[in-house]
């Protein structure tokens, strides 16, 4: 075994450790949240069996909606390997930044072969995503006490606004996928046709509990269907 190779082993587990770690701090910080809250609820009064049936229902409608964190720790496994995938999501990563991040980096260079590349998207994945807690530390109350103002203006405009700006960073982002054609397009309007669907059931059925698994459905949907697509030659 050349000096590489095992220098190579060793990075590898100390970032399997590092991924530990970070992993046990997480599964730390939400056991102390619940203590804490179970011993509030206590306080004011809930009944054990209440406290109960709120715990199993909040980790029920929490499987699905981490699917797509799954998804995201796949796709960011085979390019920036398991530890560092795993330690991102783990914390405060999410499937569109980490992957558009990655990918941006990738196409500067070969991001498995050359280690300077690697470096890069770490740096540039761990940078970028600061962004949103530094905002909320100095503006995030400005912005609510904004929102909230405009709301009691005019609710309705309030609304549209906000849709407005979430379509347009979907739009920013679908529009490269719509510019690769072939399966990337396809895929794209699945997803966005299986998003409509369940928008349709949920209005006309009122089964709200319904947009929770929404979007992850979507998105497996949306895989699984690019997985057919593939298989017809379409690619």
């Amino acid at each position: 075994m050349t000096t590489e190779q095992i220098w190579s082993i060793k990075n590898g587990a100390y970032l399997y450790i590092m991924g530990i770690v970070v992993a046990i701090f997480v599964l730390a910080q939400s056991l102390i949240f619940l203590t804490r809250a179970w011993k509030r609820g206590k306080e004011i009064g809930l009944s054990t069996d209440k406290m109960k049936s709120a715990a199993v229902s909040s980790a029920t409608f929490s499987i699905v909606p981490s699917i797509p964190i799954v998804l995201s720790l796949l796709t960011l496994a085979a390019t920036l390997g398991v530890p560092y995938a795993w330690t991102r999501l783990t914390v405060i990563g999410s499937m569109i930044y980490e992957v558009t991040a990655a990918e941006a980096v990738a196409s500067a260079g070969n991001i498995s072969g050359d280690l300077s590349v690697f470096s890069a998207a770490m740096w540039v994945m761990a940078i970028g995503i600061l962004i949103g807690p530094i905002f909320n530390i100095f503006f995030l109350k400005k912005y609510q006490g904004a929102i909230k103002k405009l709301r009691e203006k005019n609710t309705a405009w309030a609304e549209v606004l906000i849709a407005a700006l979430f379509m347009g960073m979907i739009a920013a982002l679908g529009s490269k996928e719509m510019a690769k054609g072939g399966v990337a397009l396809l895929t794209l309007f699945s997803g966005a046709l299986l998003m409509g669907v369940f928008g349709l059931i949920i209005n006309l059925t009122r089964a709200k509990w319904l947009e929770n698994f929404a979007l992850p459905l979507s998105m497996i949907g949306a895989i699984a269907l690019s997985v057919l697509y593939v298989s017809l030659g379409m690619a």
